[in-house]
């Protein structure tokens, strides 16, 4: 006797296939009864799922695949976060995939990857030209956040911009700049946020005429850090300086180590200046170049159920701009009539 199919399930209980899948995959937005008369179908039959066809068949799995370059930071979080709550509501599970290290993106250029086995594909902060060299191996509605690519729907920030604005409020306090610059992990696909980060903050500086009298580049990790600070220490120009960080969790994390190892304080031997408006650097008193992160997350999810739902008939390009965030970090207790060198 063969064995009973999902099929024979959402027969017996009088309801589709597609709700049986959702009770075995404990889907929101399905009623007690309906549960109950699927859960009673499977124990009269005998039914025991397939995983493998169960999870993995491509337009089936009520699945998004998110690629992103790591999890755990507080963007991230709040990113996720506010990706997750829309796409719980309709049914949807977020899958992540972060993208550590060559072998794992190398990995994620076969069509054949776990993360292809999904309803949509979600890439986070990455450019699918430099991360692919070329579209992705995947065919189902494909969504950028964090970035931007006229081939895709993509929901942004205006990165070039911020970069501008934070350049132009580090002019405004004529002092020398010490620039802490975010590096890519080894083998890991280039920041397109960084990128246009950086090319916003050194080409608004250059047509100042100015350039930083320090340039560092770290990872956002502990050792990285310190051996940053021990850096900026050493060389630091004479008197007050600002350290422009690249993100808030690159400042928070060297402001520490600063004081730890160099002895320098906060707002009398420097100013510090961030991007991305966390939450964490809002309770710190950081300044900061703020992007809507949440805004972005919830955008974003708008995109991926409208595409799901074949609504979109022409691609989506939604950029938000920055804004500053002034706080008690660019706040210097004796002002020198210094300029920036």
């Amino acid at each position: 006797m063969d064995k009973p199919s999902l099929r024979d399930v959402a027969r017996r209980a009088g309801v589709g296939t597609t709700t049986v899948s959702r009770v075995l995959n404990q889907h929101p937005n399905i009623s007690d009864t309906t549960r109950a008369r699927v859960t009673a179908a499977i124990e009269q039959l005998g039914y025991v799922p397939d995983v493998g066809a169960r999870h993995f068949r491509l337009g089936r799995t009520h699945a998004v695949s998110a690629l992103l370059p790591m999890i755990g930071t507080p963007f991230y979080e709040t990113l996720l976060t506010a990706l997750h709550g829309p796409l719980e509501a309709q049914g949807y599970d977020l899958a992540l995939f972060p993208l550590l290290g060559s072998q794992r993106v190398r990995r994620f250029r076969d069509a054949s990857a776990l993360a292809y086995r999904a309803d949509a594909l979600l890439i986070v902060s990455q450019h699918p030209d430099e991360l692919y060299g070329g579209p992705p191996p995947f065919r189902g509605p494909t969504v950028l956040l964090d970035a931007q690519h006229p081939a895709y729907h993509s929901v942004s920030f205006d990165n070039h911009s911020a970069g501008r604005l934070a350049a132009e409020y580090a002019l405004g306090r004529r002092l020398p700049i010490v620039f802490l610059d975010g590096a890519d992990a080894p083998g890991a696909p280039g920041s397109p946020v960084f990128v246009a980060r950086r090319a916003g903050i050194v080409q608004t500086l250059g047509r100042h005429g100015i350039r930083p009298v320090l340039t560092v580049s770290v990872l956002p990790e502990q050792e990285g850090l310190r051996l940053a600070a021990q850096q900026i220490a050493a060389r630091r120009p004479p008197g007050p300086f600002l350290l422009l960080a690249m993100t808030d969790d690159l400042a928070l994390g060297v402001r520490q180590h600063l004081h730890d190892s160099g002895g320098l304080r906060l707002g009398e031997d420097y100013l510090l200046l961030g991007f991305d408006g966390s939450a964490a650097a809002a309770a710190a008193g950081l300044s900061s170049v703020v992007q809507p992160v949440q805004a972005m997350g919830e955008a974003a999810a708008s995109v991926l159920l409208e595409a799901l739902r074949g609504e979109l008939n022409t691609l989506v390009q939604r950029q938000f701009s920055p804004t500053l965030r002034e706080d008690r970090s660019t706040a210097l207790h004796a002002d020198p009539q210094q300029h920036p060198t």
